[in-house]
C-alpha cells in the first residue's frame, strides 16, 4: 500500500509543477509567442465626447469669460460660442479647434487649442505665478458623475507642495483655479493634474501684466510626458523657451531643431533634468529661418515638454515701451489621416474673436481689433531610423560647432525681448519638395497633393474649405493662424488631430 500512495504523491507533484510553470510563463513553455490565427475584427466606441474650453477668462473674476469660437468635424460652421463639448457617436472620432482671443485690452493674444478626450493623468509646463503675472488653470469634465482632482505643482528646484491640492469638478460642469493661491512666486512651474472617475480635460491660460502695459495672455493645453515628442510651429522671430519636467527619474535629453536645412542640433540642447524638476533652454540662435520651426525632443526616460514664445508687438501709448504677444506650442500627434479645418472658417473665428470687445480693458485708453488673418498649415515627415542614425552622427560631430546657448531669458519677470520684431503675415511658404526627392512623403490636401522631404517642416497654404488630410506614412501637422492687430501681430499653432487619441483603429493579436 505505500507504494502506490508514493506514485500518487509524485504524479501530483509534477503537476503542481506544470500548474504553476504555466501560471508563471517561466518554465516549460517556448519564450516565442505563437500567433493564433483568426478573422480580423473592427471594433468601434460607441460615443466619443471631447471637452472644449469656454474661453478667455478674467484672473480677477473667473466667472467673466470673453467665449470662445470652435471649428468641429461634425459641423458644417464654426460654433458661436463654444460649444462645453462635442459629442462623436456611431464609431465617429470627432476633432475640435477651439479660437480663443482678444485683440486688445489687458488680455490681448490669440490661442488655438484642441478640445481634448478626458484624462486621469496630464501635465502642464507653461505659465508663471510672479508678480504681475496670472495663471488660470482650466478644468473641465463633461462626464455625467463628478471627479476628483489632484494637482501637485513642480519648479526648478523640486517639488512645491508636501501632499496633492485637490479640487472637485462636477458632473457635465468646469471650473477655473488661480494657481498663484497654491504655488506662490514660481517662475518656472509645471503642474502634474490627476483625476478619477473618467478623467477630465485640462488647458492654463497664462498672461502678465508690466505695470499698466500688457504682456501677452496664452492658452496652453494639457500633455502626457513622452521619450519622443515634435513641437510643430515654433517662430524663430521671437524669444522663446523649451520648458522640460521629468516627472520620474533623472532624463537625459537631446534637443534638435528641424528647419530649411533639415535636423540639426540646438546649441545646449543636450542637458539632464533632474527628477520632479523644471528646465529651461533658450531657443535663441536655433535657426536663420523666418518661417516657423520644428524641435524634437528625445530623452531616455519620458519628460513633458513646451514652449512659450514673445514677440514685440506695437508701441505702447507712451511709446517708451511695447505691447508684447505671447504663445505656446506642445508636441504634436503623429497620424497618417485627418480632418483639417478650412482657410475661411478660420479666418473668419480670429477675425470676431479680435474683434470683440475686451473684458480687461487697459488703465489708458487703446486701440483693439484686427487687420487682417491668415490660417497655413506646416507639415512635418519625421526622418526614417536609418537617417536618424546618420543625423545623430552628424549630430555629434557638429555639436561642439552648434551656436553656444544664450542665458535664459526670463519672460516672466523682464518681458521685452530683445533684437525681435514682429513678422508679416506674408511669411515665406513652400509648395512642397520634388516627388524625386529622397523619401520624399506624399501627403493629400483636401485633394492636391503635396510632397514633404523628411526633417524639413513645410508651410503650405491651407485649403479654402474643410476637408481631409491624409499621407502614405505617419506625419505631424499643425494649423497656424496669425493675424495683424493695432497692438501687434498675433500667432498661434494648433496640432491637427483629436487630443487625448493617438490613434482611430489598430490591430489586435492573440498569443500563447
Amino acid at each position: 500500500m505505500t507504494t502506490p500512495r508514493n506514485a500518487t504523491l509524485a504524479t501530483l507533484g509534477v503537476a503542481v509543477i506544470a500548474a504553476a510553470a504555466l501560471a508563471t510563463g517561466s518554465l516549460l513553455i517556448d519564450p516565442a509567442p505563437t500567433t493564433v490565427g483568426g478573422t480580423a475584427q473592427s471594433a468601434h466606441p460607441s460615443q466619443v465626447e471631447l471637452a472644449c474650453p469656454a474661453g478667455l477668462v478674467d484672473p480677477f473674476d473667473t466667472s467673466n469669460v470673453a467665449r470662445a469660437a470652435t471649428w468641429s468635424s461634425l459641423s458644417a460652421s464654426p460654433i458661436t460660442p463654444a460649444p462645453d463639448s462635442i459629442t462623436g457617436t456611431g464609431g465617429t472620432i470627432p476633432t475640435g479647434l477651439t479660437l480663443v482671443g482678444q485683440g486688445g485690452g489687458e488680455l490681448a493674444g490669440l490661442s488655438a487649442v484642441g478640445c481634448a478626450a478626458p484624462r486621469t493623468s496630464q501635465w502642464i509646463a507653461a505659465g508663471a505665478t510672479t508678480s504681475g503675472a496670472d495663471m488660470v488653470l482650466i478644468l473641465s469634465n463633461p462626464s455625467p458623475t463628478a471627479s476628483v482632482v489632484s494637482i501637485d505643482g513642480y519648479g526648478a528646484y523640486g517639488p512645491l507642495n508636501a501632499s496633492p491640492r485637490q479640487v472637485t469638478v462636477a458632473a457635465n460642469s468646469a471650473v477655473s483655479v488661480l494657481l498663484a493661491g497654491w504655488f506662490p512666486d514660481e517662475n518656472s512651474l509645471a503642474i502634474h493634474i490627476q483625476a478619477d472617475g473618467g478623467g477630465i480635460a485640462a488647458w492654463a491660460q497664462a498672461s502678465l501684466m508690466d505695470g499698466e502695459i500688457p504682456q501677452g495672455a496664452t492658452l496652453a493645453s494639457a500633455v502626457v510626458p513622452s521619450t519622443t515628442q515634435t513641437i510643430l510651429g515654433v517662430d524663430p522671430k521671437g524669444t522663446s523657451l523649451l520648458r522640460l519636467v521629468s516627472p520620474s527619474g533623472d532624463a537625459h535629453v537631446n534637443v534638435s531643431v528641424a528647419d530649411s536645412t533639415g535636423v540639426h542640433p540646438l546649441g545646449g540642447g543636450e542637458a539632464t533634468v533632474a527628477e520632479g524638476s523644471t528646465l529651461e533652454m533658450p531657443l535663441d540662435g536655433a535657426t536663420k529661418d523666418a518661417s516657423p520651426i520644428a524641435l524634437i525632443v528625445t530623452s531616455d526616460r519620458e519628460v513633458v515638454a513646451q514652449t512659450t514664445t514673445i514677440t514685440l508687438g506695437s508701441p505702447w501709448v507712451e511709446r517708451a515701451n511695447a505691447w508684447i504677444m505671447r504663445s505656446n506650442a506642445v508636441p504634436a500627434t503623429t497620424l497618417t489621416q485627418a480632418a483639417i479645418p478650412g482657410r475661411s472658417s478660420l479666418e473668419a473665428m480670429a477675425t470676431q474673436q479680435l474683434s470683440a470687445a475686451p473684458i480687461r480693458r487697459t488703465a489708458l485708453e487703446t486701440e483693439s481689433g484686427v487687420n487682417g488673418t491668415r490660417a497655413r498649415l506646416l507639415l512635418y515627415a519625421p526622418l526614417s531610423p536609418d537617417d536618424e542614425a546618420v543625423a545623430q552622427a552628424g549630430d555629434d560631430a557638429a555639436q561642439s560647432a552648434a551656436p553656444a546657448p544664450t542665458a535664459t531669458p526670463n519672460i516672466w519677470a523682464s518681458p521685452s525681448p530683445s533684437a525681435t520684431t514682429s513678422g508679416e503675415v506674408g511669411d515665406a511658404q513652400s509648395t512642397g519638395t520634388s516627388p524625386s526627392t529622397p523619401g520624399a512623403i506624399a501627403v493629400n490636401v483636401a485633394g492636391s497633393t503635396v510632397y514633404v522631404a523628411p526633417g524639413v517642416p513645410t508651410l503650405v497654404e491651407l485649403p479654402e474649405a474643410a476637408g481631409q488630410l491624409s499621407a502614405a506614412s505617419p506625419i505631424q501637422a499643425a494649423v497656424v493662424i496669425s493675424a495683424d492687430t493695432p497692438v501687434g501681430r498675433m500667432t498661434t499653432t494648433w496640432n491637427v488631430g483629436t487630443e487625448g487619441i493617438s490613434a482611430v483603429n489598430g490591430s489586435i493579436r492573440a498569443t500563447n
